[in-house]
């Protein structure tokens, strides 16, 4: 719908449209010694309202006054303090005065001008949470899309960094930005990752995660094929890698994709820090992977059918340890593992002093007291705390939640085939990991499958000298990195 040149058809249109919202304002004056009329609407709470008639009508009025025929007055010849645009139809003014902008609608014009008078109040840059670094950059996104280009942009410096902006949402408008650096990332994922968001019909965009879910290639696995992170240091440094990355309005939370498994286990601190320890802090992640999934069903197979693999010394011990012990190392297990999850998500929901104390008191004497009530065994105690703790080595919180999944599932099928349950659960593992797909992108490769350029950086990371080309799988445009 057009702005028609009578701005009472256009008020008449805009408040059938927005309804009776008492903080929707629309502030009507005069110019030209009152002979034209105008308009500026906007939003109460959204715009700043003390620099509207200094900066907005204030202008107009004195180009009136200049004017024989104010009326006749253009609205792109009018000086104005603040940035604007130049609207159209009344769908762009909707969205622009929904999005905190003021737009000045005038008598005998056929268009109106929208300002950058939004003031939302947004935290403070500052390193994120959920995403702590040894070495790096203190700073992560905000909740405001503009901010968050900027910091990318502040990043890069590269005319290469290409920002698409979408608008998503049927009732709720939310706005969007697809990151990408033209002469590295791949067209097909970048058209694809496009094609994706635009097929999104939904109401509302609540948060980043929304998005994921609707555009991510199985939605039934445990697995994420998209990687989130707040920090933009790790944005920058996939998008050299060949990726592209979704920003969204009102959330700090970034989507990277195509995403693989070693992704998740990588930090953006492996490449601020010599590569010797870095290896050394990638083998200890992989090695508490497997920990956090096969420890408790390796413990429960071994016990419970293959007592003749364990030294006779060992097995005397968790024998004695057992005696009392009315359950089998199954349901032992579970307990266990039952009230370290409630622990955690106890912990996660109260407040922070709270929470702290709730996870290290409450572990500390319910295992205690489990031990002393012949509930579980002391080594059931070892086991499960143990694979707890190896699963907090995971950079990636949304990586975490799988490998907790994957646990119980080996604990099920070694309780009922032992060692052969646990060699069958790593068996479906992997072959699940290598049909999954991220954006066309294998998910997993098999390490003798690899390029050898890939395996410079992968379990292992070798000196930054040497590591002169891109990631060969990404098939990104531009190959090296180092010339």
């Amino acid at each position: 719908m057009t702005i028609n040149a009578e701005l009472g058809q256009n008020l008449k249109a805009l408040k059938k449209r927005f309804g009776q919202s008492d903080d929707m304002m629309f502030y009507s004056f005069t110019y030209g010694n009152g002979k034209c009329d105008a308009c500026l609407v906007y939003i109460d709470g959204l715009t700043e309202n003390q620099l509207l008639a200094e900066y907005i009508i204030s202008p107009v009025q004195t180009a009136a006054e200049h004017q024989k025929e104010p009326a006749e007055t253009p609205l792109s010849s009018i000086s104005f303090g603040y940035r604007h645009t130049r609207l159209s139809s009344l769908e762009d003014v909707e969205a622009d005065i929904l999005s905190g902008k003021s737009v000045l609608l005038a008598e005998g014009w056929k268009e109106a001008l929208s300002f950058d008078t939004e003031t939302f109040k947004m935290r403070d840059i500052e390193e994120p949470a959920s995403e702590v670094l040894e070495r790096g950059p203190r700073i992560g996104f905000v909740e405001k899309l503009r901010t968050n280009t900027a910091l990318l942009r502040e990043q890069s410096g590269d005319p290469n960094l290409q920002i698409k902006e979408i608008t998503l949402g049927e009732r709720t408008k939310k706005r969007l930005a697809v990151a990408y650096i033209r002469d590295i990332a791949p067209d097909y994922v970048v058209k694809e990752v496009i094609k994706r968001l635009n097929s999104i019909t939904i109401d509302d965009i609540p948060e980043s995660g929304a998005i994921e879910q609707l555009i991510e290639d199985n939605t039934f696995s445990i697995f994420p094929t998209i990687l989130t992170t707040e920090r933009p240091d790790r944005v920058m440094g996939a998008l050299l890698e060949g990726r592209v990355s979704v920003l969204v309005d009102g959330t700090p939370f970034t989507l990277l994709m195509p995403a693989t498994v070693d992704e998740f286990i990588h930090s953006p601190d492996d490449y601020n820090q010599r590569w010797i320890p870095v290896t050394f802090l990638r083998l200890l992640r992989y090695t508490c992977i497997l920990i956090t999934i096969y420890l408790p069903g390796l413990y429960i197979a071994l016990v419970t059918f293959h007592a003749g693999l364990l030294p006779t010394r060992m097995a005397v011990t968790i024998a004695g340890s057992r005696l009392n012990v009315p359950f089998p190392p199954f349901v032992e297990a579970l307990i266990m593992i039952f009230t370290i999850e409630m622990i955690r998500e106890a912990g996660l929901r109260l407040p922070k002093p709270i929470g702290q104390t709730i996870g290290l008191i409450g572990g500390v004497v319910i295992g205690q007291a489990a031990v002393q009530a012949n509930i579980v065994s002391a080594m059931m105690v070892i086991v499960v705390s143990v694979t707890a703790l190896a699963s907090f080595t995971a950079p990636s919180y949304v990586f975490n939640f799988p490998l907790r999944l994957i646990r119980i599932f080996s604990m099920i099928l070694s309780a009922i085939l032992g060692l052969y349950g646990l060699i069958m659960c790593y068996l479906l593992v992997i072959g699940h990991l290598m049909r999954l797909k991220s954006f066309g992108q294998d998910y997993i490769i098999p390490i003798m499958a690899q390029p050898g350029q890939d395996l410079k950086d992968t379990i292992v990371r070798l000196p930054t000298h040497l590591l002169k080309k891109r990631p060969t799988r990404k098939e990104t445009k531009d190959k090296i990195r180092q010339r």
